[in-house]
């Protein structure tokens, strides 16, 4: 059976002091998202496991543990220690993203192939990977501690 989940859109109303560190929190998250989708890009195969597969599979990749102190390709040249609930929401968004961005990919090849089986022109261009990214750091449970109709505590 499927667990129900809810999703909470909520405004922030937040005073000019924390202005800074939202937009600083939000530059790092789009860094991170940026170098997860790099990763998955330099390993495609990801994408054919499943979220919880391919969540661990690059954490393994790139997080530092005891267990794996050299990692392929290291988070760490970004930003040493990111909470692990930041770094596992830049990673469902980076999936996100690579799986929509290879899903296009791969229609427009279908297309592709078919108006030249069909010996006519395809001029449609091909998806392009994201140049930029803009997404909005997301809050886990537990990334927070209490939340109200006015205001949520971190």
């Amino acid at each position: 059976m499927a667990k129900a989940t809810i999703t909470i859109k909520q405004v922030l109303n937040y005073g000019p002091e924390h202005a800074a560190w939202f937009a600083a929190n939000q530059v790092l998250y789009n860094r991170v998202c940026a170098f997860y989708f790099d990763v998955i890009q330099a390993h495609v195969k990801i994408l054919d496991l499943s979220n919880k597969e391919a969540l661990t599979a690059l954490e393994k990749l790139t997080h530092t543990t005891q267990k794996n102190p050299t990692p392929v390709m290291p988070l760490e040249e970004i930003l040493e220690d990111i909470p692990a609930m930041f770094r596992r929401a830049a990673i469902n968004a980076a999936l996100g993203s690579a799986r929509s961005f290879y899903s296009h990919l791969a229609k427009w090849r279908k297309r592709k192939e078919k108006a030249e089986a069909k010996g006519k022109k395809f001029h449609v261009r091909p998806p392009v990977p994201p140049r930029t990214w803009n997404k909005s750091a997301i809050l886990y449970l537990g990334m927070w501690k209490e939340r109200t109709d006015t205001s949520i505590v971190m």
